[in-house]
């Protein structure tokens, strides 16, 4: 019982220090051949503090990275007449876009014990171990990559981050995911 109580506090230590993120979507046009020099770093979010915050994390790792919320005042987001002037100012090759997609729940079991699988008589001293249950938390996030001049969809990524400890975490992460798969498809170089 000790030894399950062992393996089970494990882990859960792991499992809440692995905060991962993957990629569970991906898409790139294939005619599409942009390298990014001067970048325009978008958070969709009403919230203005979380949109500094995760855009200039993201403008700071990009070529020429300008977050919008520079460009573009809080008050004017949902103005496309004055966004397409002020963007227009900026001489912009690509924009990169982020937005919140949903937070999902996913439980498991955490196996109590470790019996040994080519030994019968070892199950039965696990048969009275507990059986524990794990809840992550799974946070998604989808990005983009626009041509200014065009307007097009270059690329799309959508990832998952298991159990981010907290906000600035998650931007932390998931910035870092864009970064990587916009080097990856080359468009940063």
């Amino acid at each position: 019982m000790r030894h399950t109580a062992i393996v089970v506090a494990s882990a859960c230590l792991l499992a809440g220090c692995a905060n991962s993120t993957q990629m569970v979507a991906n898409w790139r046009d294939p005619n599409s051949q942009i390298v990014l020099r001067k970048t325009l770093a978008v958070y969709m979010s009403t919230e203005p503090g979380m949109r500094r915050m995760v855009e200039d994390k993201l403008a700071a790792r990009l070529p020429g990275g300008t977050p919008s919320y520079r460009v573009i005042p809080d008050e004017q987001v949902t103005n496309v007449d004055v966004l397409r002037r002020q963007l227009a100012r900026g001489g912009y090759d690509g924009i990169v876009v982020m937005r919140f997609v949903g937070v999902t729940t996913e439980t498991t079991v955490v196996n109590g014990g470790n019996p040994d699988i080519y030994g019968y008589w070892r199950y039965w001293g696990y048969a009275g171990d507990p059986i524990v249950y794990q809840t992550d938390r799974l946070y998604s996030l989808e990005s983009s990559l626009y041509s200014y001049r065009d307007g097009r969809l270059i690329w799309m990524g959508r990832s998952q981050t298991i159990n981010p400890k907290n906000a600035n975490k998650l931007a932390d992460y998931s910035v870092n995911f864009v970064v990587k798969n916009l080097e990856r498809a080359g468009f940063i170089q």
